[in-house]
């Protein structure tokens, strides 16, 4: 699947760059769990097959993030993302725009 970053943050996060924001500074851990979610997006072929991963707990979203998915990076922290379909059928996902961490409940 194809990957877009729509956060500056996520691809300094992502490529390793040094980042100013003081709750990824300080959590490498939650740095090397977001780059390992990333790559597993990265590696399915279709948004179903995210389903077999137990621990990423994908689920669409509702209220005011109605339109965007998730998944879960660690316990705390989820990655929101957009999910892109093909202009052409068969309408199938093509393209994740992550948008975000965020802690879970916040």
């Amino acid at each position: 699947m194809d990957i877009h970053f729509n956060n500056q943050l996520l691809i300094d996060l992502y490529e390793g760059n040094k980042v100013n924001d003081k709750e990824f500074r300080s959590n490498p851990n939650l740095i090397k769990q977001f780059i390992k979610t990333v790559n597993k997006l990265r590696s399915v072929a279709k948004v179903e097959e995210l389903y077999q991963y137990a621990g990423l707990n994908y689920e669409k979203l509702k209220g005011n993030l109605k339109g965007y998915s998730s998944v879960r990076i660690n316990i705390q922290y989820r990655l929101i993302f957009e999910e892109v379909a093909s202009n052409t059928e068969p309408f199938e996902v093509i393209l994740f725009k992550l948008e975000e961490i965020s802690k879970h409940y916040q």
